[in-house]
């Protein structure tokens, strides 16, 4: 979900960043959480702010309302650092396929999974790495060509 949230973004992620304003709430909010992030840029959709950028040298995404609340965090993660049900699970299902990414999210309410990207779909556990759902990962346009 992650990733694909990434790629459908990244064709107009320059232009927004560069023209979005960003109300005073989620800057602070923004700072306050991440004082040391690197390489950020901004998306506006659906009433929802969105970060990407490097923090501790890790891709990770930050939604914050435009009222400054925090509405979900993921961080990529090394794979190994999936809880071992889902590693298992994975390594029996796609015993010959590479897991691409792995990200560990939470939401509002605190509530922690782990994805895991293998061919283009994405992989959701709950935080005890019992499978939530599986997602195939949209593509825009200059992707699919690539």
């Amino acid at each position: 979900m992650f990733l694909g949230f990434l790629i459908c973004l990244s064709q107009t992620r320059a232009q927004e960043s560069a023209l979005l304003t960003l109300p005073s709430q989620v800057t602070d909010l923004f700072t306050l959480l991440y004082p040391d992030a690197k390489s950020i840029e901004w998306q506006y959709t659906a009433d929802r702010y969105t970060a990407d950028f490097k923090n501790n040298k890790m891709e990770t995404m930050a939604m914050i309302d435009a009222e400054g609340r925090l509405l979900q965090t993921s961080t990529e993660i090394k794979i190994t650092a999936l809880p071992e049900p889902a590693l298992s699970l994975l390594a029996d299902k796609f015993a010959e396929e590479k897991i691409d990414q792995a990200m560990i999210s939470e939401n509002a309410k605190g509530v922690i999974t782990f994805t895991a990207v293998i061919d283009k779909t994405d992989y959701t556990f709950d935080a005890s790495g019992q499978l939530m759902a599986s997602h195939a990962v949209v593509l825009s346009g200059q992707e699919k060509a690539q």
